[in-house]
């Protein structure tokens, strides 16, 4: 079977594709926004003085980066009604792949917390600022700095695993070329209808990314620590 312009062409334009690949950056944008909130909340349970919070949190980073994300997904599907729990493909796809992403993002910002210059946590403590008030006017706002290239990476990655949720039935992007190569038979074709698709939505972050991390670099050459403290003190 020779390869088809004429099929390549038709789908690359279908506007089924198109609400896919949509389908697609919304399940990535909602569950790395999960990712984000659960993850940061883990960061701060580990790095807690609490050891009970701190084991919590470590057994929680432990299991969710440390087992496949499509045997969490077979959990959260398959697994969870013998328990007497169902969920839905959209409640089990997002769950599945924000609290996936929780875990690598409570590395990420795990890490930038500890990254920030001791000494501007000893000044700002300095300045009568209590823990609560030094962690987020002084240490997040500066650790958000470094967290952003790591974070548009996981996005990044999150976007291309959204493809697993085919395989429960999710209606993304690969699962509409699978239904679509079912009826055609024209596996190469559609499968690279798909990569295109994959590859413009991964460029276009890409650029998104690159201004973000260009504008927030020029925006740090321009502060200074002194005027940043002061700035938390007054609030």
């Amino acid at each position: 079977m020779s390869w088809s312009w004429e099929t390549f062409l038709t789908y690359i334009a279908d506007p089924l594709f198109m609400r896919a690949a949509m389908v697609t950056v919304w399940v990535a944008v909602v569950s790395q926004i999960i990712g984000v909130v659960v993850g940061l909340g883990v960061a701060l349970m580990q790095l807690t003085n609490n050891p009970v919070l701190r084991t919590l949190a470590n057994g929680y980073v432990w299991f969710w980066r440390g087992s496949p994300l499509l045997v969490q997904l077979f959990l959260l599907f398959f697994g969870l009604p013998q328990l007497g729990i169902r969920l839905n493909v959209i409640e089990a796809g997002l769950i599945g792949l924000g609290l996936n992403a929780s875990a690598f993002m409570a590395e990420i910002i795990r890490g930038a917390i500890l990254a920030v210059d001791r000494g501007e946590i000893e000044a700002a403590r300095s300045l009568g600022m209590s823990r609560h008030q030094t962690m987020w006017y002084v240490i997040l706002p500066q650790a958000a700095r470094l967290i952003v290239p790591p974070l548009g990476n996981e996005f990044l990655s999150n976007l291309r695993t959204t493809s697993l949720l085919s395989i429960i039935s999710f209606q993304e992007l690969l699962r509409v070329t699978t239904l679509a190569i079912n009826e055609t038979f024209r596996a190469v074709e559609l499968y690279s209808v798909a990569a295109l698709y994959y590859l413009a939505m991964t460029t276009v972050w890409t650029l998104i990314q690159a201004a973000i991390e260009h504008r927030l670099g020029a925006s740090s050459r321009r502060n200074d620590t002194p005027r940043r403290l002061k700035f938390a003190f007054k609030i």
